[in-house]
């Protein structure tokens, strides 16, 4: 039997026999091919439940780095409380009372002090010189597992261990910004005595030895993350650190395209000039190609990121061209739903346009207007209402729509305004949900 064979069984009615076994393989979200494909130590889900009984969790160590995180230390510690049976924090330089924290928090804490060297990798790869055995757990300090999952990541890692022991693999938690998007793919669990190391000074992963991306699963175990929070960036100067340590990876390394793609990301100011855009997007253009790669590594694992931030930079300069070109991409590379996005995004600009255009046709045959053809054009002002209600031209929607009543017609727009009106109460965009003055 296969991984995947026995992911196949649990969904079916006693595909997989209820037991600990069952309960822990839910929490396996996804896993990569290789790994889908490994065989399992024993020929069916029956006899795999019982030896699973007792089977016993190789211990888990909480990697934290840490710098003046007083503050946060305490609620990232406590809440892997039922996880991890060590905690190895990596201090570079602390200044405030972060230590002290963590060992209230935790009792039995280790403390490696290891100044800082522009490098986060650096500072993660160090605690496989400290930890040989079981799992390494690398999380933030300002990561908390919510407390609805408290005791998943262990029992994920106990059944990882049952059934692929011996394979080389990183596990996924998932990462949850406050206010922010949800990250899947965080490669933030290694097996302690494996082959994979961090590479890069910033938005540094596991690599294997020959800089390929390792087999992957993928577990609902999920942390909330508050290091996002615009005043968290704004004090700490997050993205100044970013964008510095992006631009020294890229003086580094001038031929790997993803250092490109970090610091257009990182670096581009959401105010920026027409003509900084267009520079930024010539160069990230430049460095990427137009082929996904057939197995994500260190230099090829943003390519496809990158055509979905071209398009996003398309987006900025009106460039038809790129969202025709990327979009496709997007879409070859499975990315169907960016693909969808920015392809709607371009058809709806131009049918908006057209129908702009119709709502500026109609008032220019105002003047043509007579006896004869009153109530037809009352009509075409009814028309009018409706289109400019349905492009955005909403101050031409209440003229026109008098215009249409007046002349005997605009019972349409009648009915139109009663559902959006309905649409607003639903969504409590109503004058009902509006506070009223000096209350």
């Amino acid at each position: 039997m296969k991984f995947s064979d026995l992911l196949d069984l649990l969904p079916e009615p006693g595909g997989v026999p209820a037991s600990a076994l069952a309960d822990d393989l839910a929490l396996i979200t996804a896993v990569s091919p290789e790994l889908a494909d490994a065989p399992l130590p024993a020929a069916d889900a029956a006899a795999l439940a019982r030896g699973y009984v007792a089977h016993r969790a190789r211990p888990v160590t909480a990697v934290v780095l840490t710098a003046n995180e007083e503050e946060r230390i305490a609620a990232c510690l406590t809440a892997l409380a039922d996880d991890v049976d060590h905690c190895l924090l990596i201090d570079s330089g602390s200044t405030d009372g972060t230590a002290e924290q963590a060992l209230r928090a935790r009792p039995g804490t280790r403390i490696l002090s290891a100044p800082w060297a522009d490098d986060f990798s650096r500072q993660r790869n160090l605690a496989f010189g400290e930890v040989t055995e079981g799992w390494l757990c690398h999380v933030d300090a300002d990561e908390v597992l919510v407390a609805a999952h408290a005791g998943r990541l262990r029992r994920a890692l106990c059944l990882l261990d049952y059934l692929l022991a011996g394979r080389d693999l990183v596990v996924s938690p998932v990462i949850a910004d406050q206010g922010g998007p949800v990250y899947t793919n965080t490669q933030r669990v290694l097996r302690a005595d494996g082959s994979f190391r961090f590479r890069g000074p910033v938005h540094e992963h596991p690599y294997t030895p020959d800089g390929l991306a390792p087999p992957r699963v993928q577990v609902d175990v999920r942390f909330d993350h508050f290091g996002y929070l615009p005043e968290v960036i704004d004090e700490r100067r997050k993205r100044e650190l970013y964008v510095r340590l992006d631009r020294l990876a890229r003086a580094t390394e001038p031929d790997n395209p993803k250092w490109v793609y970090y610091e257009v990301r990182d670096g581009l100011d959401p105010a920026a000039s027409e003509e900084e855009v267009r520079s930024a997007f010539a160069l990230l253009a430049s460095a990427t190609g137009d082929t996904a790669p057939d197995r994500p590594g260190y230099r090829t694992e943003r390519t496809v990121d990158s055509w979905s931030l071209l398009c996003e930079l398309a987006v900025r300069l009106g460039d038809g061209d790129a969202l025709r070109t990327y979009p496709a991409l997007l879409a070859k590379a499975g990315r169907e739903v960016e693909a969808t996005y920015y392809r709607t995004l371009v058809e709806s600009s131009r049918l908006l346009g057209r129908l702009s255009a119709l709502v500026d046709s109609i008032t220019a045959v105002e003047s043509a207007e007579e006896p004869a053809n009153r109530h037809l054009m009352g009509r075409l002002y009814e028309l009018q209402s409706t289109l400019a209600l349905a492009s955005g031209r909403y101050e031409t929607v209440v003229p026109a729509y008098r215009k249409a009543t007046a002349r005997g017609a605009g019972r349409s727009v009648t009915e139109d305004f009663g559902m959006l009106a309905g649409v607003l109460a639903e969504t409590g965009g109503g004058a009902g949900s509006r506070p009223r003055p000096g209350g």
